[in-house]
């Protein structure tokens, strides 16, 4: 078996994202799609909640959307832009400026049996320091088999770290 696994590689691991966006009156919920050999790019799968959901709701949400997310081979131009327009028409934020304004930005990933949030802090759309930047040394992983209710709670604490 190794002798294969030395010709053909090992298969590598399979990684699902999406990211939440927190605003003051709402939460959206994005799943992103890896491209083989690339990055990750924005599907048309959001779901927008109220902002008093509960840990219940948003954790069955991230699993859900986690669950959407996959790998694909191919995406081109178009599909990119036609993205970005249903994101647009979705959600009702039409520029950059209007998406990151009071916004709070965590990124999840689930690899391995466990889920990883990654804070953020929003540095606007201007400056040295424009975009979502990581905080690494804040980011939470619990296990994939937690509950519901035990997700909702770890994406709380993680968005109290993008503060």
């Amino acid at each position: 078996m190794n002798f294969l696994k030395t010709i053909f590689g090992s298969k590598k691991p399979v990684i699902q994202s999406i990211s939440v966006i927190k605003y003051p009156d709402r939460i959206f919920f994005e799943t992103y799609y890896k491209i083989v050999n690339s990055y990750s790019t924005r599907s048309k799968e959001i779901t927008i909640s109220e902002i008093n959901i509960s840990d219940f709701e948003i954790g069955k949400t991230i699993l859900k959307h986690l669950d959407l997310s996959r790998t694909i081979k191919n995406f081109t131009k178009q599909e990119r832009v036609e993205n970005y327009e249903a994101y647009k028409k979705i959600t009702g934020l039409k520029s950059i400026k209007a998406q990151m304004k009071d916004s709070v930005y965590v990124s999840i990933s689930r690899q391995n049996n466990q889920i990883t949030f990654y804070p953020t802090i929003n540095g606007g759309t201007s400056g040295q320091r424009k975009g979502y930047h990581f905080l690494d040394e804040e980011k939470i992983v619990i296990e994939d088999s937690e509950d519901f209710q035990s997700i909702g709670e770890a994406l709380k604490l993680a968005f109290e770290k993008c503060s």
